[in-house]
């Protein structure tokens, strides 16, 4: 009998050793906003107990993941802290793929990339265009990932950002942008990403008829493309056609000025925040600055 308990003793301990690790309260916490340097601390743990390979690469993309959140709630003028957040983030997603190549990590590693982008300069981080282009065609072309609103939003404000001479696209930008936010994952509420669209709408200034001329354009070029998502999501404005009708909207996006649909995505990102019982620290800031762009523009 001694020998039987000693054996079960000896195989629970073994068992837990081989147990994966389980990552669902840590995503939740991450989810819930309220304490990135509680997630960061958590993952610290969980990185010294994981095994190498696949589980070692989940702990390291997630960590390079709240680099982000933790960078971008810096001081504006701590320049030199959100640069070290955000290098050690991008270590940690290039970390991950050597672990285990996973497109989450390529996203996050751009996600850093970018974010040291904005905070140094454009013109400063012009050398990191390139890369950052060929990681995010990872994601949508080796990993046949088209459902990521992340990587969207990323190779949109990309594109926004660079000027059209030195590899910017400012149209494409609008395209990966309504692709952004028709992939929103249905828990979230990504109101700063409805935001970004709409300015960058409303910086674009096309009337009704210049849109459905240009939408029916991208329409040829979206349904000629074959090989390459990165390459055919550039024309995604055009997917359906200059008929189509956006979630937000019962008007043809050929009927309405890029302003006119601007206003109406902003206004459609308020009723997401007003119809969810829970906001993050992030959601309350995106409504106030769409509240503000809403008072400016209906003047």
């Amino acid at each position: 009998m001694k020998k039987l308990a000693t054996l079960l003793i000896l195989l629970a301990v073994c068992l837990m050793a081989v147990a994966a690790l389980d990552f669902t309260s840590v995503d939740d916490l991450y989810d819930a906003g309220t304490d990135n340097q509680k997630v960061y601390d958590t993952l610290k743990t969980m990185l010294t107990q994981a095994k190498a390979g696949e589980e070692k690469s989940e702990v390291l993309w997630r960590l390079s993941r709240v680099c982000v959140d933790l960078g971008d709630k810096m001081d504006e003028k701590d320049k030199n802290g959100k640069f070290a957040i955000y290098t050690e983030g991008e270590e940690y997603a290039k970390q991950s793929i050597a672990e285990k190549p996973n497109y989450l990590a390529y996203l996050w590693k751009c996600a850093n990339i970018g974010r040291y982008g904005q905070t140094k300069g454009v013109m400063d981080s012009l050398g990191k265009v390139k890369p950052m282009k060929a990681d995010l065609k990872v994601i949508t072309d080796d990993f046949n990932v088209v459902d990521s609103s992340e990587a969207w939003y990323t190779l949109a404000v990309l594109n926004d950002a660079v000027p059209g001479i030195l590899g910017g696209d400012s149209v494409a930008a609008v395209s990966y942008m309504r692709a952004a936010c028709d992939t929103i994952p249905a828990k979230y509420i990504y109101g700063g990403t409805y935001k970004a669209l709409a300015e960058m709408l409303y910086a674009r200034d096309w009337s009704a008829d210049k849109r459905a001329k240009e939408i029916k354009k991208m329409q040829t070029k979206w349904d000629k493309e074959k090989k390459s998502n990165f390459d055919k999501y550039a024309y995604y404005e055009g997917a359906k056609g200059a008929d189509a009708m956006p979630i937000w909207t019962n008007t043809k996006l050929s009927a309405m000025s890029d302003k006119q649909e601007a206003l109406v995505i902003l206004k459609y990102a308020q009723s997401v925040y007003n119809s969810r019982s829970k906001h993050t620290g992030g959601d309350e800031k995106n409504y106030a600055e769409i509240q503000e762009l809403i008072d400016k523009w209906s003047k």
